[in-house]
């Protein structure tokens, strides 16, 4: 049995399909608030890691700045959150990602206390590593080829500054990885409404 060959009139009316497909798809993701996700923890990340830096790593007031930070973060994070579960009523939208990050925050934790990490950079590259795990993971759940490219692609960034750039390694954080993010939710805000 042979298939008739697909006329060029065809296959263009297939590539505009799955162009509109993509474009809707987009917007999807921008209205379930995701861009803000990585805005709010881009700014943790760079006021943290900027802080840590000039501060020093060893310094006490520098996990007091994380606290505060991450507390902020999550706090901005539960709000939106909130405001997309309310609006949206889509099951991929549901608690179950919520639960996933409270679970994530859960093991990540434990798994840190009883690994005893041996300095500050190497907390910070273990934490920066389970938000890259915990993005991949949401990317495969939410089928988001997009996120799990950040989350892979963040990750090389993440172990190439601890490998090569160790002395500035939170410098190094702040720009390429808070940077990263928050230019990567300004991208979905204004490039996929």
């Amino acid at each position: 049995m042979t298939e008739r060959p697909i006329s060029p009139e065809e296959a263009r009316e297939s590539l505009e399909l799955v162009e509109a497909t993509m474009r809707q798809m987009q917007r999807a993701v921008v209205h379930a608030g995701t861009p803000y996700f990585f805005l709010i923890w881009g700014v943790v990340w760079t006021l943290g890691f900027g802080s840590t830096q000039v501060l020093g790593p060893e310094s006490s007031l520098v996990g007091v700045v994380w606290m505060v930070l991450d507390a902020l973060g999550a706090i901005a994070s539960f709000v939106v959150g909130w405001r997309v579960a309310t609006r949206l009523r889509h099951p991929l939208y549901s608690p179950t990602i919520g639960l996933f990050w409270l679970t994530w925050i859960a093991y990540a934790a434990l798994i840190i206390y009883f690994a005893q990490p041996q300095s500050s950079d190497q907390l910070s590259l273990l934490i920066s590593l389970f938000a890259m795990f915990g993005y991949v993971v949401t990317g495969i759940f939410l089928r988001s080829r997009f996120l799990i490219g950040l989350g892979v692609a963040l990750t090389v960034v993440i172990i190439g500054g601890y490998l090569f750039f160790l002395a500035y390694y939170n410098l190094w954080m702040a720009v390429f990885g808070g940077g990263s993010l928050i230019a990567v939710g300004l991208y979905m805000r204004y490039a996929w409404r």
